[in-house]
């Protein structure tokens, strides 16, 4: 019985997309990525909430526009598969490896509203393999990590997970299951591929687990983890890209070591390639959110770096949801295309990249500002200015328009 309905949503998801006759439906996760405009932004679990105004006001998106018109704004979700509609006939979470006909038919129709508005947009399932909450498997099962005593692990309550268990994904036989699960939830053409959080430090257990995905999954799928500031140098081959959560916590706060795995991933990864850089503000920075010329340092690192998207959001140590966020007009896909190569040397220790519509200039933290000239006028997105001459400010970066 389980096999045959995970047949038949196979082969809905499949007619659902394929039977649009849409461009975007046949786009490949590749065209996709390659076909996008710049700056590319990513959202991880939880929305943007504001839409930032060039006045410094904030507007409730909420009072808007829906939540599809918001999360099309994005080129990257992360997503549970739970809080994209799926349903699964099996109760426990990490067992789920088949999903009901209806909640296939109904995530299909969301994704292909946000399609319309977004081709480029690409939808990852986060993936629980570290940790789970109390009714994620059997309380008797057997990839719980357990202590001497046979109970089960709590993780530590006052990580972004609440209260949760430890699992035991260094059994081979969770990370098949793991696997299966990937595989299945990429097969109702939901999803293209999954997201795999906590892969720092690399262990050998990790390192098994994404082979197992991958050869379960095959070599189209998107697979990324979330890596921090490390690199997967190990398990590099079978991860299309990396999620580097945290930069500028203490834990991460180099932009040297950013720019570094920025340009490592580009050669070292399954292609295609992705990276997702999220930029945090400190706790106890009273601009927070507001923060524009931390903002713009992060974005700009990216687009001079990369080739990937980029986030400026909440930090964990918030009492809110991590990686809430508000939305800038510097963000506003408004460059295009790359046309130059990564990381060319700019006026005076920074850094530039040319894009078919502008250039974009980043200026690290430490050095002195820069003046940008142009031999034609150019406008700034940060200032609205438009002339020959702009001056960039340390920690910061801006992007000029033709």
């Amino acid at each position: 019985m389980a096999r045959s309905c995970l047949i038949s949503n196979i082969l809905i998801g499949a007619s659902l997309i394929l039977g649009s006759g849409s461009a975007e439906a046949d786009a490949t996760a590749a065209q996709q990525i390659e076909s996008r405009s710049y700056p590319s932004v990513f959202e991880a679990w939880t929305p943007a909430q504001y839409l930032e105004a060039r006045d410094g006001t904030a507007v409730p998106f909420v009072a808007r526009e829906s939540t599809i018109e918001t999360e099309a704004r994005h080129d990257l979700l992360i997503k549970n598969w739970q809080g994209f509609g799926l349903r699964s006939p099996q109760p426990y979470p990490g067992l789920a490896t088949v999903f009901t006909d209806e909640s296939i038919k109904l995530a299909l129709q969301h994704k292909k509203r946000l399609l319309a508005l977004n081709p480029n947009l690409l939808l990852l399932a986060s993936i629980r393999y570290q940790s789970g909450l109390n009714n994620y498997l059997p309380e008797e099962s057997p990839w719980w990590r357990r202590d001497s005593a046979g109970r089960r692990t709590a993780f530590n309550k006052d990580s972004e997970y609440g209260s949760t268990y430890l699992l035991d994904f260094s059994k081979p036989e969770f990370r098949k299951i793991v696997a299966e699960q990937c595989r299945a939830l990429v097969a109702t053409g939901v999803f293209d591929g999954c997201f795999f959080d906590w892969w720092n430090p690399e262990t050998p257990a990790h390192v098994d687990l994404i082979r197992t995905v991958r050869d379960t999954v095959g070599g189209a799928a998107i697979l990324i983890a979330n890596v921090n500031g490390r690199r997967p140098e190990i398990s590099a081959p079978y991860l299309n890209g990396i999620y580097m959560e945290g930069f500028g916590a203490y834990f991460f706060s180099d932009w040297k070591m950013a720019a570094g795995n920025l340009l490592w991933a580009q050669t070292h990864l399954h292609p295609p390639t992705i990276t997702a850089l999220e930029g945090w503000y400190d706790a106890n920075d009273k601009l927070g959110r507001d923060n524009y010329a931390l903002m713009r340092e992060v974005t700009t690192l990216s687009l001079t770096y990369s080739n990937g998207y980029v986030l400026f959001g909440d930090p964990d140590p918030l009492p809110t949801p991590d990686h809430l966020h508000n939305w800038y007009p510097f963000w506003d896909k408004s460059l295009g295309s790359p046309t130059g190569p990564l990381a060319e040397p700019g006026p005076s220790g920074s850094f530039r990249r040319e894009y078919a519509n502008g250039t974009v200039v980043f200026n690290p933290p430490g050095n002195n500002q820069v003046l940008v000239h142009f031999p034609q006028e150019r406008t700034s997105v940060a200032t609205g200015n438009r002339a020959r001459d702009h001056e960039v400010n340390a920690g910061d970066g801006d992007i000029f328009l033709k």
